[in-house]
């Protein structure tokens, strides 16, 4: 086995951000050299939604953990994002139905007090299942099912925790019907 590594700094002529690239060069015996190029700060996968510093208001676990999620996928981390998006689901389940001792039984509850369809609820299971294969199975999710996690998850987090303030303000500036006048 030969092998070396190769440290780059890197500056953008546009913006001016400065980057490290390594590059590593690996060559097994009688085997086709092994090149693998990363960068640091890794690129962005996907930008933090503006609502997460909202989030601590209702729970600050909820916060950190989304954030957490969030680095993992820039860090090409798809194992932990997911992992991560399984504990923040159970969470916020638990921080809005109690520990109802088994998922089963939370997301149960969750759908019963209104919180999902039935429809979501499907979708819920999935992403579960996700999460425990990751931890259970050896499952490694693609690029498109972290994308799928991370879309139903911020529809779940941004439906319980910010839509509940959004519709009671809206409420309040949207004028009531006149009754019907009789003839």
């Amino acid at each position: 086995m030969k092998g070396n590594d190769t440290y780059e700094t890197l500056k953008c002529m546009g913006c001016e951000s400065i980057k490290l690239r390594h590059v590593s060069l690996f060559v097994y015996q009688g085997e086709e050299p092994e090149k693998t190029i990363n960068y640091f700060p890794p690129k962005i996968f996907r930008q933090q939604p503006n609502w997460i510093s909202q989030i601590w208001i209702f729970d600050h676990f909820v916060k950190t953990l989304t954030k957490e999620i969030y680095i993992a996928l820039q860090n090409d981390l798809p194992n932990l994002a997911a992992m991560g998006v399984r504990s923040l689901i159970e969470k916020v389940m638990i921080d809005k139905v109690g520990d109802n001792g088994t998922f089963k039984q939370n997301i149960a509850k969750f759908e019963g007090l209104g919180y999902v369809s039935k429809f979501q609820r499907e979708h819920l299971e999935t992403i579960l299942d996700a999460g425990h294969a990751t931890i259970h199975r050896s499952y490694s999710p693609t690029t498109e099912d972290v994308i799928t996690l991370i879309d139903i998850t911020e529809h779940i987090i941004k439906t319980i925790y910010l839509h509940k303030n959004k519709i009671e303000q809206l409420k309040t500036r949207v004028p009531s019907r006149e009754p019907k006048k009789k003839d």
